[in-house]
């Protein structure tokens, strides 16, 4: 199990340009102590939980502040706003300064302000994320492509600069829906299970779908990215804090945890109403108990608060699960809180946490139980 962490810029408390001096110095501890990546999602409209709108220039700074964790966008948006070519251009370019070290995670967004605003139709998203990967994934590789679609219409054209890593860096989406994983098995790229506040039974299902759809792709599971396929599932954890003791790291955590959840409560319960998202009003479930820590620390995969031996209980359960990371979303503590809790992330839950395959047996594992049923 890899442990990894997802940083939003949330600056509640402080200045937008003390809360990014602190993440790049967050991010340089992080890669001392072994975490497996770094990245943060690209948002809008958003504070003070989200501020990064410009991830690749924040990436190209802590690029120079680290040496071995992987950066990873997490995620681009690939919509209309965003055009691929450029989007390509910009990981080709980080993966050069930063020597090889970056990865691409794509998305359609979840944020109505944002698609709203940039005047994105909300019916077809996953159309045009669809199309834009395709778009993506030939930019990097190819070194001269064309592309005639439905929404871009490219002719002849060399794509400069190209990414170090060949065929190109990892490419994985992220999702919420059972269909997004399927799908993204099918392309063969991996998947970051986003935002699980439905619950262990809908985390399972998710990774059922995504390896039936590894299947269906012909890459199984045990295909690595030479090829270009990615058979990686990761899974980002909203809230993280990890404490000498439980009741400290409750004490710590409570307000911005649930504070963050109300957050993806209203954003979820206004996006479910619109046509292909409708499957986010599975939230609605956890709505009752939405001031509840101990509740949800229990019925969700998103929130992960406690001690080192918590932390790695549940990273051993996840990778029994099938997953084989997880990012953790430590932000919105204050900066001292962050060190405090990386160091022991570090110190005494990475090195604990087995490295093996379990989690691609435990894909395996589902898929058997599923076709035997």
């Amino acid at each position: 199990m890899r442990v990894g962490l997802l940083q939003e810029g949330d600056f509640a408390g402080t200045t937008l340009h003390a809360r990014y001096r602190e993440m790049i110095n967050e991010v340089a501890l992080a890669d001392e102590l072994g975490f497996s990546s770094w990245g943060t999602s690209e948002q809008h409209f958003s504070p003070p939980h989200f501020s990064i709108a410009s991830p690749e220039v924040l990436y190209a700074a802590v690029a120079e502040h680290t040496s071995r964790i992987t950066l990873r966008n997490m995620s681009a948006v690939l919509v209309a706003y965003n055009h691929p070519i450029m989007v390509a251009e910009r990981i080709a370019t980080l993966d050069l300064i930063s020597n090889g070290r970056a990865e691409l995670c794509t998305a359609r967004s979840n944020n109505l302000r944002t698609l709203e605003t940039f005047q994105v139709p909300t019916h077809n998203t996953a159309d045009q994320w669809a199309e834009s990967i395709e778009v993506v994934i030939k930019a990097m590789s190819q070194d001269t492509f064309e592309h005639h679609g439905e929404f871009w219409d490219i002719q002849p054209c060399e794509v400069i600069p190209k990414p170090l890593q060949k065929p190109h860096p990892a490419v994985s989406v992220a999702a919420t829906s059972t269909g997004s994983h399927r799908k993204a098995g099918r392309r063969g790229i991996g998947v970051i299970s986003f935002d699980n506040y439905f619950g262990y039974g809908y985390l399972d299902e998710c990774i059922r779908e995504y390896a039936e759809g590894l299947n269906e792709h012909g890459s199984g599971n045990g295909s690595g990215n030479s090829d270009g396929v990615n058979n990686y599932f990761g899974v980002y954890v909203a809230s993280a804090f990890c404490a000498a003791t439980r009741s400290e790291a409750i004490e710590v955590a409570r307000d911005a945890t649930l504070a963050y959840f109300r957050f993806i409560l209203d954003l979820y319960r206004k996006l479910g109403q619109k046509s292909s998202y409708e499957y986010m009003a599975n939230i609605e479930g956890l709505a009752e108990h939405q001031d509840d820590m101990e509740y949800m620390m229990r019925a969700t995969a998103s929130i992960m608060v406690g001690t080192p031996e918590d932390f790695i209980e549940q990273l051993t359960d996840l990778e029994r699960r099938g997953v084989d990371e997880v990012l953790l979303r430590v932000d919105g503590f204050g900066h001292e809180q962050h060190i405090k809790a990386i160091e022991l992330l570090g110190h005494e839950v990475i090195p604990h946490v087995d490295n093996g395959d379990r989690s691609v047996q435990a894909r395996e594992a589902l898929v058997g139980a599923a076709k035997g049923s």
